[in-house]
């Protein structure tokens, strides 16, 4: 099945406001993918990933009473997004612990200025996001990606949140309802309570994760496509 029918580019207002605009077809994307493995490079990288994993794993379980319920519900191989609620910035490392196989994510440009911190955020599956303006490049390694049959996470809301899922952004679910993807929702809770934005520190609270049946496709309509996200972001994360 073709799930990529068009390329998109989605642009970030300083206030969250988003627009999608469609380009031509995903074959006219061009360049090379910048996450694309080369043989020693991609081992490399294969190692950090799981290494890196694994040990989150085991910290997880240790200290933060990790549960994951509907791992099942993942795809085990072909395209999809995982789209998650976002209040932490040990987000990405526990979606990326729960899932059942490699995730890639999309993070603020200003993560990676550190170059010791942009070298492992790239052999995590991390790549940059610039906020406040029209990102191509992004987008092409969304599709990129997404055409080599690999899943990727999102966080819609933007930013990290209070504790409770704010408005999503338009341009990230725009992105969403043209892909035609599965899209698995994943709720989790704990991770505000473990490290809050503003926290100077890591605090020991449980950490749990759930995901949902796939969605084949949202709503038409864009508002009541971020509702249907919205919602199911909340029950998942309360339900826990």
């Amino acid at each position: 099945m073709n799930y990529l029918g068009n390329s998109a580019i989605f642009t970030l207002s300083g206030r969250g406001a988003a627009r999608l605009a469609c380009l031509t077809r995903v074959q006219e994307v061009g360049g090379s993918n910048p996450l694309a493995p080369t043989s020693l490079w991609a081992d490399t990288s294969q190692m950090i990933y799981y290494l890196s994993k694994y040990i989150a794993l085991f910290l997880l379980y240790t200290f933060f009473r990790f549960r994951v319920r509907g791992r099942e519900f993942v795809p085990r191989n072909g395209p999809c997004f995982i789209v998650s609620n976002h209040s932490s910035y040990l987000d990405p490392i526990v979606v990326g612990c729960a899932s059942p196989r490699r995730v890639y994510f999309v993070a603020k440009e200003e993560l990676f200025s550190n170059p010791v911190a942009r070298f492992f955020l790239k052999q995590l599956g991390a790549f940059p996001l610039r906020r406040g303006e029209a990102d191509r490049e992004a987008v092409k390694t969304i599709l990129a990606l997404l055409r080599k049959n690999k899943a990727v996470c999102l966080f819609p809301e933007g930013t990290r949140n209070q504790g409770t899922v704010q408005e999503l952004r338009s341009g990230a679910v725009k992105l969403l309802m043209k892909s035609k993807v599965p899209i698995v929702v994943a709720g989790l809770r704990g991770t505000y309570e473990s490290y809050p934005q503003g926290s100077k520190r890591i605090h020991i609270h449980p950490i749990s994760v759930s995901f949902s049946v796939p969605l084949e496709e949202l709503p038409q309509n864009l508002e009541e496509s971020k509702m249907t996200l919205m919602e199911k972001m909340e029950a998942l994360s309360s339900a826990l």
